[in-house]
């Protein structure tokens, strides 16, 4: 007797395998949504230089989108936003940054913004591979990397997992990298990002920014990216004891009033681990730490920095 297989079985497996991929998968909840959101991004993006240029890169993550600005001259900066931010967020810092420098802000793969992910990003390490193509990709060595909260932590974990091409990182109040989150942020950020309703995120957002203000276009575009994409990434990761001795110069940016962690806690264990490390907690300042409080601290750690060889 001839025994028959089910030959719908292997299709249906490899039907299985790719719905459970597209869960892992950052997107926009409909196609309404995405297209209100992206004009919203467009006009948020208008405070940037005319003179700005985008450019496309194609990576194993999917395409990523990356806004560039500045003279030309000088090693180059690339900004990794915070997270529902998009590279709209650096608006204030780009004119002053880029008037020495070239510089490239990425919209972070898995996060709301003109980037498309096409494959999950699962582990820290995967975020490295990433950023190392995106920086390939834009022809880029010698680069000091800048990150925001979530993309604070991306650029720690570059320095980790792959700093043969950076010269410097400057982290700008990074997320749960250094110190961990507050019992009160992770509650309160899983609540306006994955409940609402809008209120609550603009409260969110307003509690992040502990006083300083955010233009009402930025803050419209946070509160839609929040609403309006899934993002299907890992948390920002406790950066281990071992992982933190990267030889990388580091400048850490705190604020004294950031909620999202004990900012006295992440300048000490900065400190006492990383080995060529500026820290500085700024008075007053909460999570989110304006243009006018970071750019020229970021051109001085740049400009008295040992040329690498």
């Amino acid at each position: 007797m001839k025994l028959r297989g089910n030959k719908g079985g292997g299709q249906k497996l490899k039907m299985d395998r790719s719905v459970d991929m597209e869960k892992q998968i950052g997107r926009f909840v409909n196609s309404t949504a995405e297209v209100k959101f992206l004009e919203m991004y467009d006009e948020a993006m208008n405070r940037w230089p005319d003179s700005r240029r985008e450019l496309k890169l194609e990576t194993s993550f999917g395409r990523t989108h990356v806004h560039s600005y500045g003279n030309g001259k000088g090693d180059p900066i690339v900004l990794l936003h915070g997270a529902n931010g998009t590279s709209a967020s650096w608006a204030n810092n780009v004119v002053e940054l880029g008037e020495h420098h070239s510089v490239f802000a990425v919209d972070t793969i898995g996060d709301a913004g003109r980037s498309i992910q096409k494959a999950p990003i699962q582990h820290a390490e995967d975020y490295a591979a990433w950023l190392d193509e995106v920086l390939q990709g834009l022809g880029l060595k010698e680069v000091h990397l800048i990150g925001a909260s979530y993309g604070g932590w991306i650029t720690l974990n570059q320095a980790v997992h792959s700093p043969r091409l950076l010269q410097s990182i400057t982290l700008l109040d990074p997320a749960r990298a250094l110190a961990g989150l507050t019992y009160r942020a992770w509650p309160f950020m899983l609540w306006a990002s994955m409940i609402g309703p809008d209120f609550i995120r603009r409260a969110f957002i307003r509690w992040t920014d502990a006083g300083s203000l955010t233009e009402e276009n930025q803050t419209q575009l946070v509160v839609s990216a929040m609403r309006d994409y899934k993002m299907q990434r890992i948390p920002p990761q406790y950066v281990s004891d071992d992982e933190l001795r990267s030889k990388v110069p580091v400048l850490l940016l705190l604020g004294e009033k950031s909620p999202m962690h004990i900012s006295q806690r992440a300048a000490i264990r900065a400190k006492k681990l990383l080995q060529d490390v500026e820290v500085e907690i700024l008075p007053q300042a909460g999570h989110k730490l304006p243009a006018y409080l970071v750019n020229d601290r970021i051109l001085r750690f740049i400009k008295y920095l040992p040329k690498t060889s």
